[in-house]
C-alpha cells in the first residue's frame, strides 16, 4: 500500500462522500496528507483489518484529527470505529467472541514501562529481563490453556494498552489478536462475549 493507491481509495470516497474526504483533506483544525492516512491503513493492515469501510475510516480521522495527531493514537480510534466488522472477523459462528483477558496488574505494569518516541513512532514495552520473561510466561500459560479448550487465544484488553500489549508480544507470538474493550463495545449487541481466562502474573487462570 503506497500513496498512489491511498489516493485511489480517497478518490472513489470522494464520488459519494466528498463532504467527508475534505473534512479529511482541507479541515480547518487539520490537514492529513496522503502519507499520513497511509501510515493509519498500514497500521491497520499490519493487524489484518480490512480497510475496505474507508468511509467509516476517514469519518473518524477527521473526528479524532482535530484532537491528536498521532499516528498509532488515531489507528486506535479509527479500530474503535470499525468495531463490529474486527468482533465479527473473530468471532465463532454463533457470534461469539471467546476472549482471554489481560489482567489489572499487567495493564498498570505495561503502562508503568511503556515508552512513547519523542518522533511519533510506535509505542513499546521497555520490560526489564526478569519483567520480560514474567510476561511471556503469563501469556503462553493462558495461551495453553485456551488452546486446550480448542479456541484460538485472543486477548481483550483494556483501550489504553491495546497497542501496547501487541507491540510486547509479537515477537515471541507473531500474528496474536489483541484486541480493546471498546471495540467490542462498539460491536453492542451483534456479538456475544465469553472470557475464557485471564492473563495473570501468576501465570494466568
Amino acid at each position: 500500500l503506497g500513496r498512489k493507491e491511498v489516493a485511489v481509495l480517497v478518490n472513489e470516497v470522494k464520488k459519494d462522500n466528498p463532504i467527508v474526504v475534505d473534512e479529511v483533506l482541507n479541515g480547518d483544525k487539520r490537514k492529513f496528507s496522503y502519507g499520513e492516512i497511509e501510515k493509519i491503513l498500514q497500521g491497520l493492515l499490519a493487524e489484518k483489518v480490512s480497510i475496505r469501510n474507508m468511509v467509516t475510516i476517514l469519518e473518524a480521522i477527521s473526528n479524532y484529527g482535530i484532537i491528536t495527531g498521532n499516528t498509532w493514537e488515531l489507528i486506535e480510534k479509527v479500530r474503535e470505529a470499525l468495531g463490529l466488522q474486527i468482533c465479527m472477523q473473530y468471532a465463532d459462528s454463533d457470534r461469539k467472541l471467546r476472549v482471554l483477558q489481560l489482567s489489572q496488574d499487567w495493564s498498570e505494569k505495561i503502562l508503568e514501562h511503556a515508552q512513547y518516541p519523542s518522533d511519533g513512532s510506535r509505542p513499546y514495552v521497555a520490560f526489564d529481563p526478569v519483567d520480560g520473561r514474567a510476561w511471556i510466561k503469563s501469556v503462553s500459560a493462558a495461551f495453553g490453556r485456551v488452546q486446550a479448550l480448542g479456541y484460538m487465544p485472543i486477548i481483550m484488553c483494556v483501550s489504553p494498552v491495546r497497542q501496547l500489549v501487541h507491540s510486547a508480544i509479537e515477537r515471541e507470538m507473531p500474528g496474536v489478536v489483541v484486541i480493546s474493550e471498546k471495540e467490542i463495545l462498539a460491536a453492542g449487541n451483534n456479538i456475544g462475549l465469553e472470557v475464557l481466562g485471564e492473563i495473570t502474573d501468576e501465570g494466568g487462570r
